[in-house]
């Protein structure tokens, strides 16, 4: 079925064949608290399809798990009987306007109620343009180019549409696990760019991106750090339309004029994080522990590997996929994306990064080589008297002369210096890239098939209705 692509107004309902989106907004829960905020209203038995009870504008609804069934609850008065369920609060006008508030928050469309493994969950229900008027602002900013909020449309709608799964309980979270969405409350929030959000997904309605006659799971990230990578470097598959390209206009980070000198967006682009041993070892327990493993050893270093999963060299963007981190006891590693893992994301924004510790000492070694050497206990010094395995003795730096003269070390590294580069996992589209992009003149089509097609332009990707 083609999906037509028409403009239609952002406070109704699209009618047609538009595919139905499902959205977790929360589970393990013990009731579940709505009200219609506008619109008519009608709670549904779902097992029977038979109507429940109307529901009136700002008439608060309890719902609760009985066991057996579910229990209703009216402005806090118990409703006759129990329901078998699930309960469904369903818009009855399809073409106006309707809201429902659920923990403070508006949203299109219907809410659903059913008992997941441990508790209700509740799901909001809606067609997958609405769902996107609360998703693209949130994925990027609202601010943003039109042409770089049409390429997000069109990313974030094929994204949605290779997760629609009708035998789940769900196709989607709210969250960074799938895609941002903050329901009708996000358009609001989106204050004088909300229109041009609206219209960025209203101009793209119904398209996806094709590869080879498939949607892509098109994956995106907010920085590339000047360069994206190829996907069997971050996770596992390779893919042909997750290739790394050049993507100069991440630098658009540091020139947006909406934000706040040294913070989000430019240390999007570029970041440094200090962190003392103590904190390494910390995090580096909580990892262990994490996988179900008991730390053993003290930290001594972070040794970077950036090696293709080939084996042809490094990595296209310099990322790094390899993480050995050696204790006195032992090495225990992490790969790829995992590695940001190990001290958190919050701290490891993408895998682009250098490591730079205060114990490190250029040395040449046996073969004339340069090599670094972060951990004293493997340093040996010769002397008048031979070899002297403890250099210094047991004090707990040593002093080294270089060419500004001596300076101390200290033989266990004391604090150790991330500088990075981008943020997120690197693949498919950088976001800021795509707004720099956009701010160049470039079109959304063209901004896709740079970022998942290498500018070839050779038909293989193509920006189509989606078709079921």
């Amino acid at each position: 079925m083609l999906l037509v692509l028409v403009t239609i107004p952002a406070g109704a309902a699209p009618k047609g064949d538009v595919p139905i989106i499902r959205v977790l907004l929360a589970g393990d829960l013990e009731q579940v608290d709505f009200q219609v905020d506008q619109g008519s209203y009608k709670l549904i038995d779902g097992s029977s399809g038979k109507e429940i009870s109307p529901v009136k504008e700002g008439e608060k609804w309890t719902v609760k798990n009985t066991g057996a069934g579910y229990q209703l609850l009216r402005e806090g008065t118990p409703f006759p009987g129990t329901i078998p369920g699930p309960i469904q609060l369903k818009a009855q006008d399809t073409g106006a306007l309707n809201l429902f508030r659920y923990q403070g928050q508006r949203y299109r469309g219907n809410l659903h109620i059913f008992k997941g493994d441990s508790g209700l969950m509740a799901v909001n229900v809606l067609d997958l343009e609405q769902y996107l008027y609360g998703v693209v602002g949130r994925e990027m900013p609202a601010s943003a180019g039109i042409e770089a909020l049409k390429a997000q449309a069109v990313i974030a709608r094929s994204y949605a549409v290779t997760r629609l799964k009708p035998a789940a309980l769900y196709d989607v979270t709210d969250d960074t696990m799938t895609q941002v969405y903050g329901g009708y409350e996000a358009e609001v929030n989106y204050g004088p760019n909300r229109d041009k959000v609206i219209q960025a997904v209203d101009a793209t309605r119904g398209q996806v991106i094709y590869y080879d006659g498939r949607v892509i799971e098109a994956y995106f990230h907010a920085n590339a750090g000047g360069y994206t990578e190829d996907s069997e470097n971050v996770w596992s598959n390779p893919l042909p339309y997750l290739r790394g390209v050049p993507s100069p206009e991440d630098e658009w980070a540091l020139k947006y004029p909406h934000q706040t000198p040294g913070g989000y967006p430019a240390n999007t682009y570029t970041w440094t994080v200090t962190m003392t041993r103590q904190q390494v070892q910390e995090k580096f327990n909580a990892w262990l522990a994490g996988q179900g493993q008991v730390a053993a050893g003290d930290v001594v270093d972070l040794v970077l590997s950036r090696q293709r999963r080939d084996g042809q060299g490094e990595t296209v963007s310099g990322r790094v996929t390899r993480m050995d981190i050696r204790t006195t006891t032992g090495t225990a590693s992490a790969f790829r994306d995992g590695i940001r893992a190990v001290f958190g994301k919050d701290i490891l924004k993408s895998t682009l990064f250098t490591v730079q510790m205060d114990s490190t000492v250029n040395i040449l070694d046996g073969t004339g080589e340069q090599r670094a050497v972060n951990y004293g206990a493997e340093l040996v010094a010769l002397g008048a008297g031979g070899v002297m395995n403890a250099p210094n003795g047991a004090a707990g730096e040593y002093t080294v002369a270089g060419r500004d003269g001596t300076r101390s070390i200290p033989k266990m590294f004391r604090q150790v210096v991330f500088q990075g580069r981008g943020n997120g996992h690197g693949l498919g589209l950088s976001q800021w890239g795509a707004m720099g992009m956009a701010e160049k003149g470039y079109t959304y089509q063209q901004i896709i098939e740079h970022y998942y097609n290498q500018d070839r332009f050779d038909g293989r990707l193509k920006i189509a209705s989606y078709r079921r």
